[in-house]
């Protein structure tokens, strides 16, 4: 009576945790679009704009590469709108709290470079509509310092 009183507590704790942790591959489209301006707030036009993201490698290390450029135009604007891939471990303690993150570094010669550290805290947009970031917006704007 022992063991089945065990094989039951064991078989309800499997289904909690497949209930509350449920690692999913999502696609999400970020848009990033922003304003790159010197200290004078002049527009900054020809800046490089890269989106960072991570990549994991066979051996579970994660290596920072650009996924996408940009080239500000004559008024400073820049677009970065490709789709992303996370891992995204759901659960209903989360509800409805979804972190959306979008990192990005931005350089100019004659100009210090601007990057975002990859910190999804730092870098972040509440987003409580639960769909996995799908549509969010960042539009920073961003002050080039001259060397």
């Amino acid at each position: 009576m022992k063991k089945i009183g065990n094989i039951i507590i064991i078989a309800i704790l499997l289904f909690l945790i497949g209930l509350f942790i449920r690692p999913e591959k999502v696609i999400y489209l970020p848009k990033i679009t922003g304003q790159v301006i010197d200290q004078n707030g002049n527009p900054i036009q020809n800046a490089i704009v890269a989106r960072i993201e991570e990549k994991e490698l066979k051996n579970n290390d994660y290596e920072l590469f650009k996924s996408q450029t940009d080239t500000t135009d004559l008024n400073g604007n820049f677009e970065l709108s490709e789709k992303s891939k996370i891992e995204w471990f759901h659960t209903p303690l989360d509800l409805p709290f979804v972190y959306c993150y979008a990192n990005f570094q931005v350089s100019k010669k004659g100009y210090d470079t601007y990057k975002t550290d990859y910190n999804a805290e730092e870098n972040s947009k509440y987003n409580e509509n639960l769909n996995a970031c799908k549509g969010i917006v960042f539009k920073p704007k961003i002050t080039l310092k001259k060397l």
